[in-house]
């Protein structure tokens, strides 16, 4: 089993199919491009937050 630990900023989403507005936990950072890692509870594994079209900002 992989454990997530958060790193206490979320990634802004500016809508998607079911909810407007979502936040998720950003979980890491990439340490080759420093962009931020979220988990994709879908697939069980870390994605960048650029993989999805309507991510918006990082908030601390």
């Amino acid at each position: 089993m992989r454990y997530f630990n958060g790193t206490g900023c979320l990634a802004i989403f500016t809508g998607a199919q079911t909810t407007i507005g979502r936040t998720v936990h950003v979980d890491a950072w990439d340490e080759a491009t420093g962009t931020a890692l979220v988990v994709d509870p879908k697939r069980g594994m870390r994605r960048p937050v650029t993989d999805y079209p309507d991510a918006c900002s990082i908030a601390p």
